[in-house]
């Protein structure tokens, strides 16, 4: 049904790269919290690549889907003209040639794995996976994830708390036997996949202070989520705090994740502003540039 592509081999060789042991580059994981409104994204993406320097590495953030504690809206491929017409097909496409485009500016793309059946139609243009905090514990997902090629971001489950993220990595990055449904409810076995990292998001308190004392690595820091209580001006604080600590203390940072969109905040579903998130709220386009200015203007390598 869809070709793969292959773009200056970003699944297979840039992974060796994230994780060398020579001095490299920090990361920044950065786009809406969720996809809504393509040309919106098109607009934001434009606008934000030209003060984008290559003294870090830029993956967007092209969030999908979206997990729901009870009922809502679960993402533009389920309901990508937000009228409940659920045209499925159409949202994979118009993603696919979404990817695609952002791949030829020379960005990377990061996903969140909700639903690894769906992942499956985007996989060879995927650099970064991430398991959120309601699927980093799920051993369907671990085994899932054994068999990437592609970077695997693990957060801390939904408390805040971190000894989980040891044990997801253990499991991911280990064989594992198990039925793949994506291929025909085959019998297969996953090599495991080293290519991890951990994500801190918050939980009942923040986790972004005091990194140099923990031994978890390496380490992206989500600004936002209950790192910033859910108000998207605390990621200035919480970016400016973790940046300082990366500048001046021994800590185990490559990155921060940033939840930006073209205007501040968020909205219902029957309102139609323009570059306004309608999950999490995000900051604008203006204090995104002030942060990624600060990257430009110091000494980011690891």
């Amino acid at each position: 049904m869809f070709s793969l592509i292959s773009v200056k081999r970003v699944i297979i060789d840039l992974p060796k790269v994230f994780f060398s042991k020579k001095k490299s580059k920090l990361y920044i994981i950065i786009g809406p919290c969720s996809v809504s409104n393509i040309k919106d994204f098109y607009f934001y993406i434009n606008k934000l690549k030209k003060i984008f320097t290559k003294n870090y590495v830029v993956i967007i953030r092209i969030y999908y889907e979206k997990p729901r504690s009870s009922i809502g809206w679960k993402g533009y491929i389920y309901d990508p003209y937000l009228d409940n017409s659920y045209s499925i097909i159409d949202s994979i496409y118009i993603l696919r040639n979404l990817m695609i485009n952002i791949i030829k500016k020379n960005m990377l793309i990061g996903v969140e794995c909700l639903n690894f059946y769906l992942t499956n139609y985007f996989i060879d243009l995927i650099f970064w996976v991430c398991l959120g905090a309601r699927t980093m514990l799920s051993q369907i997902h671990r085994e899932y994830c054994s068999n990437l090629k592609c970077i695997v971001a693990i957060k801390n489950e939904l408390s805040g708390k971190i000894s989980y993220l040891k044990d997801t990595f253990i499991a991911i990055s280990n064989k594992h036997y198990y039925i793949d449904f994506s291929n025909n409810r085959k019998f297969t076995s996953s090599l495991g996949n080293l290519n991890c990292h951990f994500v801190l998001r918050g939980g009942n308190l923040p986790n972004f202070v005091n990194l140099n004392k923990l031994d978890i690595k390496p380490l992206i820091v989500d600004c936002s989520h209950m790192n910033s209580n859910k108000y998207a001006i605390n990621q200035l604080y919480v970016y400016e705090n973790v940046l300082n600590q990366f500048l001046y203390l021994k800590t185990n940072i490559i990155g921060f994740m940033l939840e930006s969109n073209l205007n501040f905040g968020k909205q219902t579903l029957n309102n139609n502003f323009i570059g306004v998130s309608i999950t999490d709220s995000c900051i604008n386009l203006k204090f995104t540039k002030i942060l990624i200015l600060l990257l430009n203007n110091i000494n980011v390598k690891l």
